[in-house]
């Protein structure tokens, strides 16, 4: 069990704080590509770490990912005009490029305008996701090339749902082998309902046994569970820093007859303290 100390320093993620600080060193997932689907569309909102921001895509297709506010008065870009290769304040005019350059200020003389920066980072699309990287520019690692976001968006399914809990906590519940056999279990047998079939060897099983291999990526885990008398159950997850889990799951039959193997996993991404973004990702 953490002390309350160490309990903080690793939940709390905002600017400036330690585990804020480690997590800005990785992509982040920001957005679903289709969030933001053409050249100027409207703005859409996020937080991330702490930090509320605002996506768009200009009128090349580029992303930007900028603070939401702009520095003028404070106004919210996110009710801003996406426009002209920038996103304009509805305020007082001023617009800013996907690099949160300031380009255009309606109520100022020209020369003004370079003086203005936006907080601003970069972004990457793959995978039917934008990336964000919030750290240093000269520490900036290669783009998050995981093997789902690479195959053809027809084998490819990606969502993301809200939890109101601290992303440490959510990720420690979510790498847990030992509750899902029990909380996602089928509530009776043979149903059509998903969850884990009541049985299945998953269900069937007796407690697990954990042997954990630790990796340069993080590490992968097996839960060991004996089954019947001469059998053994096991299941497997890797956890990839800072937050990512991969599992493989078996769905049925394949057109061609086999076993069709598809994996699937969750990030687990800050919002704030108190609450992250789940990403739920699977492929075939």
């Amino acid at each position: 069990m953490l002390t309350r100390e160490d309990n903080e320093l690793v939940t709390r993620t905002g600017p400036g704080t330690p585990m804020g600080e480690v997590l800005r060193r990785y992509w982040i997932p920001a957005f679903l590509a289709r969030e933001l689907p053409e050249p100027d569309c409207p703005p859409v909102r996020v937080q991330l770490l702490g930090e509320k921001l605002v996506g768009f895509r200009d009128s090349q297709g580029r992303i930007g990912l900028v603070d939401e506010f702009c520095p003028h008065r404070r106004a919210s870009l996110w009710f801003g005009r996406n426009e002209d290769m920038g996103l304009r304040c509805v305020y007082h005019g001023w617009k800013f490029d996907v690099e949160g350059n300031c380009v255009d200020q309606m109520n100022e003389p020209e020369q003004f305008c370079h003086k203005i920066h936006l907080t601003a980072y970069p972004t990457t699309e793959m995978g039917g996701v934008i990336w964000a990287y919030m750290g240093p520019r000269e520490r900036m690692p290669a783009p998050p090339a995981f093997e789902w976001t690479q195959v053809p968006e027809t084998h490819r399914h990606c969502s993301k749902v809200w939890e109101e809990c601290n992303w440490l906590q959510a990720l420690e519940g979510g790498i847990d082998t030992s509750h899902a056999p029990i909380l996602h279990r089928t509530i009776t047998p043979n149903t059509s309902r998903p969850g884990v079939p009541v049985q299945g060897p998953f269900v069937r099983g007796k407690a697990p046994t954990l042997e954990v291999d630790v990796t340069d990526y993080g590490y992968r885990y097996v839960g060991i569970r004996p089954l019947d008398e001469d059998k053994t159950y096991v299941r497997s997850y890797h956890f990839v820093m800072p937050f990512t889990q991969i599992r493989p799951q078996q769905l049925g039959r394949s057109m061609g007859g086999g076993d069709q193997t598809n994996i699937a996993g969750h990030i687990w991404v800050p919002v704030d303290d108190e609450n992250c973004m789940v990403w739920n990702w699977m492929y075939s």
